[in-house]
This record gives structure tokens, sequence and C-alpha cells, in this order.
């Protein structure tokens, strides 16, 4: 390979000899200023190439960690954690029975498995990790302390007893434990150096949070052995070194200094001027060891280390008196031979580096289309060769980021972001048509019990199976997959019935045979153009329409849906301020024993009265307020105007009477809504047994065991609980078994089909004999004729509700 090293050096020895020559004087001043301008770029272009060295390296490690500590982040089951007193919503501690400790160390143990195989993957991988850990708090498990793996000697890592966070020893490095710091930063972080295991390293560490409870912290460790090997083998001129150092000047990797000392070596100001500085920049730094003059650069990388080149002021300075001397001789002997062949040769040797240097300017603008023509097999042959492969590949490189970021990597469908790009040039392609758009949703019916029996693979067989009949009748750039079973695309919508008839056809046949049933919601742009995001979500409303049928469907999204969607977030986004400006008003509505008709208790119901949408059903904002978990806030509300009302009338010497208030199973999700009623009860001074809670059977439904455990709560703090619309359902019977109410409450159905014979007569007496066996009252709402009256009375019906004594009214 011929060396054009001998030409810069040629070209060099020029222009120094005609600096000398043509001002002699100046000459020292200028050369010893240049000297110094170089040694300055020259020790920061070493800083910087090192500098974005690390920086790569830590980065990768915290993208690595973060990724796994994201997945063990969306992994948590917070409403496993929230039934097993894990997080929880209030600040008081709670009881944790042996069950939940037992299953709670189940599901910490599978957690942390599942977890440690993603990390043994990221660690097995990266240099330098010499242990990976997730340590769990103390304050969600004492038994299940996650896992902890380390590097002994030359083997891999391997598994070593969790780090119990109550057993930690405090790290005078670190002024603490480095789990104490950790929680404190209360953020991903680095720590170190500090000795860890024996040996000096730097830490990592990522704490992980779910709702505001810290459930552990996660982390790696890098020796700072393998650090040390990034940057020692680097030499500026002779002597000079590189030194990597934390935020506040303790050594990481110095060849002079032990690791966790102090540069205390320095000169105050420079000293100084590193801790508190971000980088040197062009400055020109120099101070003074015992005796020895010394140059310094140094920057900050990302995560706060500081990173400095220092060399000894003479070798930077060691050429320039030497080379002033010898070649001012020469250059007058030689100056006019050559002062013609600089100007050929410069315009030789300067157009490579002129090509590489508008290719690399192209480059950075993200332009690829770069021409490369310089051939040679000198270094700036080599180095357009390799400047060739690099644009080549980083071109590929792009190319293949870009299409796993916007295409699914199952079904090689664009995903939902790319998806919602394609949709809306597509719809707008066919407005400029004249044609209407629509954009369609398809849900396939029963995917999660299709795994469990056919099996993921399966599953994922019939995902691709799905995928491609989509990709044949709308065309592949018009699909895309959502999420797990969940597709979207845009059509014609004039063709839109004939495509999704087509693809159902289709669904018949193919798959193996092992067909699922598939939900379709259409949304067209008629309704009115909106987000692409936004049309998705309404054919979804469309489709989920037919919750709960177990055939394919194709349901529009219509003017009806659209206003109730529109009341829905009119509702949603207004509660709070209904609540404080009295748009919600508590409506009672009596309850009579059947014996005496005396007034023995009262329903508490809820109506909306909106200043501009005015009467609400509660038909209306009960689903929406418990589709958006909201319903809460009502409930409480609800009981806030009940002991209000109840104060007031103890204040006026009015009789008091039972109250009941209505739970929804949101309620019991959203909060300790147990806790909730009994603190504001006992706060307004009403006796407990004043307050009676109706529950409908459907709440119950959705977790039998743990409505069970809330039904009890409320029995043993004094509260009442009634069964609330008893024979709406059908498995109410099995309930009674199990759960032991204070009164059951027949749902109004049975007075609506009063007139209808004597059947429903005979099964209401009989289920009022079997209350009493039970030893539970009875009550009848939905009442409004006097035979109805009379029949309940002689039937054994002890309470009577219904618009025959009275219509549900305001206090006032």
């Amino acid at each position: 390979m011929r060396s054009i090293r001998w030409t810069i050096t040629l070209i060099t020895i020029l222009v120094i000899l005609t600096s000398i020559i043509s001002v002699s004087v100046a000459s020292q001043i200028i050369i010893r200023n240049e000297t110094d301008d170089i040694s300055v770029d020259t020790m920061n272009l070493i800083n910087d190439g090192t500098d974005r060295l690390l920086d790569n390296y830590f980065q990768g490690i915290q993208n690595s960690v973060e990724i796994i500590a994201n997945i063990a982040v969306d992994d948590l089951d917070s409403v496993f954690l929230v039934e097993n007193s894990v997080v929880r919503p209030d600040e008081e501690e709670s009881y944790r029975s042996p069950e939940q400790i037992e299953a709670l160390d189940s599901y910490l143990r599978e957690y942390c498995q599942k977890l440690q195989i993603l990390f043994s993957g990221v660690a097995d991988n990266t240099q330098g990790i010499i242990s990976y850990f997730y340590c769990i708090s103390p304050d969600v498990s004492s038994n299940e302390h996650g896992f902890f793996y380390m590097k002994k000697g030359k083997t891999g890592l391997i598994e070593q007893p969790p780090l119990d966070a109550t057993n930690l020893q405090p790290n005078e490095d670190l002024g603490g434990t480095w789990y104490d710091v950790v929680v404190a930063m209360g953020a991903p972080g680095w720590l170190g150096p500090y000795i860890c295991q024996g040996q000096w390293v730097c830490s990592y560490m990522v704490p992980i949070y779910d709702a505001g409870m810290l459930i552990g912290v996660m982390g790696v460790d890098i020796s700072c052995e393998s650090l040390s090997a990034l940057v020692e083998d680097i030499r500026l001129y002779k002597t000079g070194y590189v030194c990597l150092m934390d935020a506040n000047g303790r050594v990481i990797y110095h060849p002079d200094m032990p690791i966790g000392s102090h540069i205390d070596q320095l000169e105050e100001k420079a000293k100084s001027e590193i801790l508190q500085e971000d980088n040197s920049n062009e400055r020109l730094i120099r101070y003074s060891v015992d005796g020895e003059k010394r140059q310094l650069s140094f920057s900050t990388l990302s995560n706060g280390m500081k990173l400095a080149c220092v060399v000894p002021v003479d070798e930077v300075n060691d050429s320039w008196p030497r080379l002033l001397w010898d070649t001012s001789i020469i250059a007058i002997v030689i100056i006019i031979v050559f002062v013609t062949l600089i100007f050929f040769m410069m315009g030789v040797i300067t157009w490579p580096l002129k090509q590489l240097t508008e290719a690399s300017q192209k480059l950075a603008e993200s332009d690829y289309n770069v021409d490369l023509t310089y051939h040679s097999k000198n270094e700036i042959g080599v180095l357009t060769s390799a400047f060739r492969k690099m644009r080549d590949q980083i071109r590929k490189n792009i190319d293949d980021l870009n299409h796993q970021l916007f295409y699914d990597k199952l079904t090689d469908l664009p995903n939902m972001r790319r998806f919602f790009t394609l949709a809306a040039q597509e719809r707008d392609t066919l407005k400029e048509a004249g044609k209407e758009a629509v954009m369609v949703y398809f849900n396939i019916i029963g995917m999660r019990n299709y795994n469990h029996q056919y099996g993921f693979k399966n599953g994922d067989k019939l995902i691709m199976d799905f995928s491609q009949i989509l990709s044949r009748n709308f065309g592949a750039d018009r699909v895309c997959r959502l999420s797990a079973d969940q597709f979207a695309a845009v059509a014609d919508g004039a063709e839109v019935e004939e495509i999704c008839a087509q693809v159902l056809n289709e669904c018949e046949t193919a798959m193996d045979g092992k067909r699922l049933p598939i939900r379709v919601g259409i949304y067209p742009d008629s309704l009115g153009r909106v987000g692409t995001d936004v049309a998705c979500d309404r054919a979804k409303s469309a489709a989920d329409k037919k919750k709960g049928e177990l055939s394919s469907s194709i349901t529009y999204y219509d003017e009806k849906m659209m206003k109730r969607t529109e009341v829905d977030h009119h509702i949603i986004h207004n509660l709070d301020r209904a609540l404080e400006e009295g748009w919600v008003k508590v409506y009672y509505q009596p309850i009579v024993r059947s014996e005496d008709e005396e007034l023995c208790d009262e329903e508490a119901l809820a109506r909306w009265i909106d200043p501009e949408l005015g009467f609400l059903s509660p038909a209306y904002f009960i689903p929406a307020l418990e589709q958006s978990k909201l319903i809460y806030k009502l409930d409480l509300y609800i009981v806030d105007q009940v002991l209000k009302k109840l104060n007031q009338q103890k204040e006026t010497g009015a009789k008091i009477i039972s109250q009941s208030i209505n739970l929804s199973r949101m309620d019991f999700e959203s909060c300790d809504v147990v806790e909730e009623i009994r603190r504001r009860v006992d706060d307004a001074g009403i006796e407990r047994s004043m307050i009676s809670v109706e529950i409908t059977e459907s709440v119950i439904g959705g977790d039998f065991e743990f409505m069970k455990g809330q039904i009890a709560r409320f029995q043993e703090l004094g509260f009442p609980v009634w069964m609330d619309d008893f024979g709406s359902g059908y498995s109410s019977l099995d309930v009674l078994h199990q759960i032991r109410f204070d009164l059951i409450k027949f749902d109004m159905r049975f007075m609506e089909k009063f007139d209808e014979g004597d059947g429903g007569k005979v099964i209401l007496t009989h289920m009022f004999n079997m209350a009493m066996g039970l030893g539970l009252e009875t009550l009848c709402e939905g009442v409004e004729e006097a035979d109805q009256v009379e029949f309940l009375r002689q039937a054994g019906c002890a309470k009577i509700q219904g618009y025959y004594y009275g219509k549900p009214t305001p206090f006032e």
C-alpha cells in the first residue's frame, strides 16, 4: 500500500518553511500558538471519540436494563397486587392473610423467573457485566427477594442467593446501602465507583414502581476493570493518558491513582473546572504537578461521569523549536523549487478528501445517495472504500429499522402507527375521487380460549391466515393489526359490505376448519371526518355493540351511537363539575313495612340534571361512569349527601330512618370502598346500622370470592348488606347459599308480570317462605297497585317499595 504520509509531511514542511521565511520574527509566536491549538484540537478529538465510545457503551447498558424494567412494570398484575394488599389506594396498612402471602410469593416467583430469563439474555451478551439482579422491596414480600446472578472467576453469570434489602451493609463510598441510595433517587441512575462483592464496580439501577408503590430495584454491576480496559490503552503523544472519574471527581480509572481516590493532585483551578464545567471546549488548560507542567482536556458523559485527557506540556511542544530552526535553513534552499509543486500536489491530494467531506455532509443530512468514485490502494482509497461500505450498511440498517418500526412482526402488516398515516392518505384519495371512505374494525372472538385449546403456535397461524385474507380483499396497505386479535382496514364505502362478506365467507373455509366468529364494526366518513384514530375507535364501538353474541356480525356506527358517545364524553369530563355545582341530586324513595305501612327505610338514588342536556337518565350516566371507572366518585358523593341529610334531620329533631345506597362493581376496583364509607359514616357521627349497602348479583359475579370478603367486611363493621334485584339472574339461589345477606330485595319484574297469571305469585310466595326460613328480611320493589300491596302483605313480604307509596323525591 502506497503511503500518502510523505505527501502530507511535505506540504506541512513547505507551509512551515514559507511561514518562517515570510515572518521570521512572528513565526515563533505563530507556531507556538498553532501548536497549542493543534494540541487542544487533538486532545479534544481523542476526548470526543472516547466520549462517544463510552457513551455508546453506557447507553447500551441503560437501554438494555430499562427495556427489562419496562417489561417488569408491564408484567405486573396491578389488580392482583391490589387484591393482595401490595398496592394500596390509601396510606393505611392493610392486613395480609396467609393465603394472600402464599399467593403473592407464588406470583413473585413466577414473575421474577420470567424477568430473569429475559435479563440473562441481555447480561450474557453485554461486555463488562459481572452481575445482574432484581431486589424485591421488603414492603412487598418478606419471603421472596428476587434474583441475583454474578460472575465467579472465569465462569459465566451464576445464580447467587437473592439480595435481601433488609440485610445489606452500608457502603461508605455511597453513604449508605446501594438500595437506599437508589430508592432515595427515585429514578434510574448510575452509582459508583464503590466496592461490591470484593471488587470495584459501577452500577446502573432502576427502581420499579406500580401505582406509586416501590416493587423493587433492578440493575447491573459493571466492573471498573472492564471500564478501565476501554480507555487504558489510549495514549496521547508519548506518555499522555486518558482517565475516567465520576461526577464528584472520584477515580474510576487513572494510570497512577487507585480507584475511588479523589483528583487531589490537580491544582484547585483545574479541579474546579472539571467538577463544575461540562467540558473544556477550546480552552487551553494547564497545571503543574511536582514541577511538571501538564495539559488537560475533559468532557462530561451523558451519565455525568468525567473523561479527561492529560499530556505533559513538554511533549506537546517537543517538536516546534527544533523543527523551526531546521526547516528555516532548508526552506531557503528548496522553497523556490517546490513552490510550484505545492499547488499541483495540493490539488491532487485534496480532491478525494473534498469528495469525502461532501459525502459526509450529505450523510449527516440523511442523504445516502452520494457518489464515492475515488479508487486507490493508499489510505484515502481505503478510507473511501470503508466510507462506501458504511453508507450502504447505514442505508440497509435504516430500511430494516423502518420496517420493524412500522410493520407487525407476526403478520408483516402495517402496524397501528404506520396504518394511521396510510389510512389518512387513502381517505384523502377516496374523498378526492368523490367516494366515501369507511373505517373497518375486526375482532376475532374467543382468541384466548382458542390459544388454550390449540396452543399459541396454532393461534399465531390463525392470526396470520386471517391477516392474509384481509390483505387479499382490502389490499396490503389498507389493513393493519392493532393488537393481538384486533385488526383495522380502510375501504370504499360502496364496496365495504361486499368485501366484508367475502372476508367472512373465506374465514368459513380457511384456518384449517378451526374458525372463530368475527365481530366487524364500520365507521363511515359521512358521519363526519374525524382523525383516523377516532374513526377506528368508533368502528370498534360499533363492533362492541354485539358483545356477548357468538356469531359473526357487521355493525355500522350511526347517529344514535354518536349521540351516545357525545353524551358519555360530556358525562365523564363534567363529573367533577357536576358534583361541585350540584347538577347531581339525591332523590329518596320511601320503603314501608307491610305490616303497619310505617316508613322504615329510604333508598338514595342519583339524578343528573344537566344545564346543557337537561335530565339525564341513570341508564346514561351510570354505565358511562362505570366504563370509565369513575363511578366511585358518584357513589361516595351520594354517601356524603345522605350523611349530610341525616345530620340536618338530627339538628332539627326530625325522626331519622335507615338509608340504603347502591354500589357498583367498579367501586370495589377503584378504591377501598368499605373503608371509605366506614370513615365517612364515623366522621359524620352516624350509627353504621343506619346505612344499608345494596349490591346486585351481577356485582358479585365478577370475582365471587373477593366480593364475598368485601360483603363480610361491611357486615363485620355493622353495615347491613342487601341483595338487590334478586331473581333477575340465574344463580341467585347459589349466591344466597354462600353469602349471608341481611335482606333480599326482589326485582321489580315480578310486579310488572303480576297480572299475567298465578305462576309468578306462587313463585314469590315460596321465595318469601324460603327467605324467612333462612332468617332473611324481604323487600319487593316496583309496587304500584293496592292489590299488589295486599298480596305481598298476605304472602309474608316484610317491606314494600314503589310508586304506590311514593316516587323518588329530593330531600328539599
